[in-house]
């Protein structure tokens, strides 16, 4: 999926690759600040609050870019290839977390970190995309 669309001549696609890398860049770097100050500077309150968010907005970063993506892209199959990938992400991902709450209930399973459920549905939809496109062959 990546290497088809980093070498597309399709302007729309060209531009989400760009926001998403800029998105997953400060979101790494955010998130890593975040994890340093919290551990020496022992943040709280809305100091503490402030910080967390601030890692957390390059998420939404991602979603608008998704969004403008979907809204620039003039063919309808790249569109909806995608919007199906992000649905089969998002079943995939809620399926997994509602299992997972199961059995943390039931069997006491360790809990669940929900910082993880962001990149989940990502690699889950990554892992729709081929799935979702051999469906077209």
């Amino acid at each position: 999926m990546t290497s088809a669309v980093c070498s597309s001549s399709n302007p729309a696609q060209r531009r989400y690759v760009q926001r998403m890398g800029v998105a997953a860049g400060l979101s790494i770097v955010l998130s890593a600040a975040a994890k340093v100050t919290f551990r020496l500077a022992h943040l709280h309150g809305f100091l503490g609050c402030l910080t967390a968010v601030m890692a957390a907005l390059p998420i939404l970063a991602a979603l608008l870019a998704t969004g403008a993506y979907l809204a620039e892209e003039k063919d309808e199959f790249q569109r909806d290839v995608l919007i199906q990938s992000l649905l089969g992400g998002i079943g995939i991902t809620l399926a997994a977390a509602t299992v997972w709450g199961y059995l943390e209930d039931f069997v006491r399973a360790p809990g669940f970190d929900l910082i993880w459920a962001y990149p989940l549905f990502w690699l889950f939809a990554l892992l729709s995309y081929p799935v979702v496109k051999a469906r077209y062959r």
